[in-house]
């Protein structure tokens, strides 16, 4: 029974709900179906939406989905008309995307701040800037005074709580320090590896869990990035999540975009992606490149995955518990030249 638990919380070696495929009840069928047909539209939408936005070029504001659905932001109306000439709604907007990336870059340079973070918004046309309660008033009054300086490109909001980095003893993926969970299985050539979190991996020693134990840390990347690869010596683990979904491929993740996460503390969940590219100040130091969600997750959650149907998204690094930010798989799978197992 220990080695079962450990293996429900264990991201890509959990098959048990295979095995029951064949006793899923109709309501949940049709349910599952229904799930599908939105995931589905939703990616035909971002596909489609990708397309228009890199044809605007400089004139696009980016896009979000609303309820699976792509809003392509646009400067003028010329640009409206090519949105709507593909079947998709326009908005105009204020600032171009690359106008907020340049203010999000900006305030990339305000440096010791943390308990705070910043980050793009399509759907507001803004950088948002969030200082939780547990920053110092020094910290709060210095990243306010940097965000005012861009007008009303950037929104500041303020969150009670702390932002932590979600670590715990425990099982799952575990050594004599903490505990975490895998994100997922990959490879360098045909070599396997595990892939989680780098503040789980800066933890150093040997990793075990679900089948796996003698794991050797390989890189660990924290902070900064959040990218942590162990050995994988027990062989090749499948490429899917514990619930039995194919992951076969690694995308960008999109404001809106509902989305999926596995932890071995909270278990499986969905959420919706509400910011890109932001820069996370967690005590331990600055992560770029996060996406927030909002997927519950905790403590022993950390390095386990965010998907969107097939598609791998990310991998856990913290929150306050009601966001939840994730470093993306695209970066990691580039930084260490990988591909999904």
């Amino acid at each position: 029974m220990t080695s079962r638990k450990k293996l429900a919380g264990f991201t890509a070696f959990a098959t048990a709900a295979l095995a029951c495929a064949l006793c899923v009840p109709s309501a949940n069928a049709v349910a599952m179906s229904a799930e599908a047909s939105f995931t589905l539209a939703q990616n035909t939408a971002m596909t489609q939406a990708d397309q228009v936005t890199d044809a605007l070029g400089a004139a696009s504001g980016g896009y979000y989905l609303d309820n699976g659905k792509a809003v392509v932001n646009v400067l003028d109306d010329a640009g409206a008309r090519k949105v709507e000439a593909a079947g998709l709604t326009a908005k105009r907007v204020t600032h171009s995307f690359a106008a907020l990336t340049g203010v999000k870059d900006a305030m990339d340079g305000v440096r010791n701040v943390p308990q705070t973070t910043w980050g793009i918004d399509t759907s507001t046309n803004q950088v948002v800037v969030t200082v939780y309660s547990a920053a110092s008033k020094a910290t709060a009054d210095k990243v306010v005074a940097a965000a005012k300086q861009h007008g009303d490109s950037a929104r500041v909001e303020y969150k009670t709580g702390k932002l932590e980095l979600y670590i715990a003893d425990g099982d799952a993926i575990q050594n004599s320090q903490g505990r975490c969970s895998l994100g997922f299985n990959v490879k360098r050539g045909s070599t396997p590896y595990l892939l989680t979190a780098g503040h789980c991996t800066n933890l150093g020693g040997t990793w075990r869990g679900g089948d796996v134990s003698g794991a050797r840390v390989v890189q660990s990347d924290c902070p900064g990035a959040d990218s942590g690869l162990l050995t994988r010596p027990n062989g090749t683990g499948p490429g899917r999540i514990n619930t039995g979904q194919a992951i076969t491929s690694a995308a960008a993740p999109r404001v809106g975009e509902r989305m999926s996460k596995q932890g071995s503390t909270t278990g499986g969940g969905t959420g919706q992606v509400t910011s890109v590219d932001q820069s996370v100040n967690f005590d331990v130091g600055v992560l770029n490149h996060e996406f927030g969600t909002t997927a519950h997750t905790d403590h022993g959650d950390s390095g386990g995955p965010a998907y969107d149907g097939s598609k791998g998204l990310g991998t856990l690094s913290g929150g306050d518990t009601r966001t939840s930010y994730f470093y993306p798989l695209t970066r990691e799978l580039s930084a260490y030249g990988l591909t999904l197992a």
